[in-house]
């Protein structure tokens, strides 16, 4: 869940769950959930109402909803792992989309967005709804189960092979390679775990603020300061939407990275197309 109170990037637009089916049905108190879709093949099936009264609009208009979504998302990703759509709001200017797997095995993710804070008009032209929506998906393809496998570990205790809440990523997985290149030199995973350990969150927060300060040059947003995985993601927006860095900053680097995967390149063509 990203706090609100910092990172200036994506506070207010996207949410990462990375939890339990019911994740949105109380998070900070401030999430209400209207509705939910079972997915199938990319279309929409049963739906389940929670709250027949609230965006009553925004409900029978899912359908172009839903569309809108899929004609920025390579489809073949979409059909193998989205598998449930959710409604929920909390409020104008908040929450705009997130993700979060239905189970343990990570095989199958709902995607869930906020109808009080969808675009008006051309979706494709709003850098903020299609940022996250890019952001989001980048979970999906870096933490689904071809990378992550469940575990009970509690604790990070392998260099080779690193601990989302997801999981144990695989060694080869796209997140473990990122973090082995970028996270453990210098130790800067092991700075950042003292600082996501503190409870107070104002605290933690002030604190990841000026590990990014620290870091700026490795960072391509504040927000990807917030964790690994949100660093991966943030940087697989930036290498769709971008072209090759002709700096030499860490930063361009974590762009550069995404290039050795061919599977990738393919869907950051697709998703290019779809936003041109």
């Amino acid at each position: 869940m990203i706090q609100k109170i910092i990172f200036s990037c994506l506070c207010t637009m996207l949410f990462t769950s990375c939890l339990h089916p019911n994740y949105y049905e109380n998070v900070d108190g401030d999430l209400t959930k209207i509705a939910t879709w079972t997915i199938e093949d990319g279309q929409l099936g049963k739906a389940t109402i929670l709250n027949d009264q609230l965006e009553k609009q925004a409900v029978d208009s899912i359908e172009q909803i839903w569309s809108k979504i899929k004609a920025i998302l390579p489809q073949k990703v979409v059909n193998t792992y989205v598998k449930e759509f959710v409604l929920l709001t909390d409020g104008p200017s908040e929450t705009l989309a997130g993700v979060a797997p239905i189970d343990e095995t990570n095989q199958s993710w709902d995607f869930a967005v906020d109808p009080q804070d969808l675009p008006q008009g051309d979706y494709k032209k709003e850098k903020d709804f299609v940022h996250t929506l890019i952001h989001e998906f980048g979970h999906i393809i870096t933490l689904n189960n071809t990378q992550i496998e469940p575990s009970d570990l509690e604790y990070q205790t392998d260099e080779n092979r690193y601990l989302t809440t997801e999981g144990l990523a695989k060694e080869n997985s796209y997140i473990n390679l990122f973090i082995k290149e970028f996270w453990y030199p210098n130790n800067r995973l092991i700075e950042w775990d003292k600082m996501d350990r503190v409870k107070n969150q104002d605290k933690k927060l002030r604190k990841l603020y000026s590990f990014y300060q620290k870091y700026e040059t490795a960072f391509l947003t504040d927000y990807a300061a917030e964790s690994p995985e949100e660093d991966l993601a943030e940087s697989w927006y930036f290498f769709v939407v971008k072209d090759k860095p002709t700096t030499n900053f860490e930063k361009d680097k974590k762009i550069l990275f995404f290039y050795q995967f061919k599977e990738l390149v393919l869907l950051r063509k697709e998703i290019r197309s779809a936003i041109q």
